[in-house]
Parts: C-alpha cells; sequence; structure tokens
C-alpha cells in the first residue's frame, strides 16, 4: 500500500498515461538507465533525487507529478548546471 503522501502523485502521474523515466547525467542520451514511476517517487521521497519534466510550459501547467519541476527539453543542456546545483539526480520524464 502506497504512502498518504505519495498515493496523489502515483494517481496524477497514471492520467498523465505512459511516463518513462531516464537517470541524468550518470547515464544521459538514449542509453540511459529507464526507472519505474515508482522507483523515482522513492527517490525523490529519499531526497536523492529531483523530478525534472521536460514537457513544454503550457502541459506542465495542465498537469505535473506533484514536486516536479519543469525544465522543458530544449533547455536542459542550458540549465545543466542550474540543474546540477540542486544536488539531487536529476530524473528527467514526459508524458
Amino acid at each position: 500500500m502506497a504512502r498518504p503522501a505519495v498515493r496523489p502523485a502515483l494517481l496524477l502521474a497514471s492520467a498523465l498515461a505512459s511516463v518513462s523515466c531516464v537517470l541524468w547525467p550518470a547515464g544521459s542520451g538514449p542509453g540511459a538507465a529507464e526507472v519505474s514511476l515508482e522507483e523515482a517517487l522513492a527517490r525523490c521521497d529519499r531526497g536523492e533525487a529531483v523530478l525534472i519534466d521536460v514537457r513544454t510550459p503550457p502541459v506542465y501547467a495542465a498537469g505535473h507529478i506533484p514536486g516536479a519541476v519543469n525544465v522543458p527539453a530544449h533547455d536542459i543542456e542550458a540549465r545543466a548546471a542550474e540543474i546540477r546545483r540542486m544536488g539531487r539526480t536529476p530524473i528527467l520524464y514526459c508524458g
């Protein structure tokens, strides 16, 4: 059974359709290691990771996983230093 704080995030994520998560920068690019949504949320709950929603701002605004930071895919490279300063493993996702 999911913890109450995680349940809303899981429900929202399910509503976002198919969510694919990849770790970055340790395995950036097409060959990056995929993690399940459950594992991504667990890593965030432990303070090990931060969710980065790579969709456009209007799509992000329409619905996203609570706590996720919006960095559109085309801005990732330009904002890489900012993401690294967060001090947690970034987990990029789109839905």
